[in-house]
């Protein structure tokens, strides 16, 4: 039996790093949708709900924050596995930003520019198989705090 690809919806401002995840992801063969906004990627997750929700902190016309905060919270009957996705220039700023992640409802951090290899062996735990999938932030007692990826 033939399984259906996870579905993956990209928010992301900057196009050149949208396009390069978007091939990255197509690669690995998942079904990408993608966007710049975050108004845009919340109305996709309450009409088209993805499997998964990739958002940069930074969109066109509103945080990524936001955008996992109402998904996490307002969008009925689907509860995609979020990461949220930036720039970190230092140990302080990497750790506020967990927490912020965690804040907001979202299960992954991934420091940009992201790293292939990671982004995939996360996505390979994700994907449905006989390996159980990586436990989810609130989900496990053994997890304190978002997952965080590319530390």
């Amino acid at each position: 039996m033939t399984r259906k690809p996870l579905r993956v919806l990209l928010a992301d401002s900057d196009p050149a790093n949208r396009r390069a995840l978007e091939r990255h992801l197509e690669d690995a063969a998942f079904s990408v949708g993608t966007t710049a906004c975050g108004v845009d990627a919340i109305l996709w997750c309450e009409t088209d709900p993805p499997d998964i929700l990739i958002l940069d902190v930074h969109l066109a016309d509103m945080d990524g924050f936001e955008v996992c905060e109402y998904v996490r919270h307002e969008t009925r009957g689907h509860d995609p596995i979020i990461i949220i996705m930036t720039e970190v220039s230092d140990e302080m700023t990497r750790a506020y930003l967990g927490q912020m992640v965690e804040y907001a409802g979202g299960d992954y951090f991934m420091a940009k520019p992201y790293d292939g290899k990671v982004l995939s062996t996360l996505l390979e735990t994700l994907t449905p198989g006989p390996n159980p999938p990586v436990p989810r932030t609130g989900r496990s007692p053994a997890i304190r705090g978002p997952n965080r990826i590319g530390a």
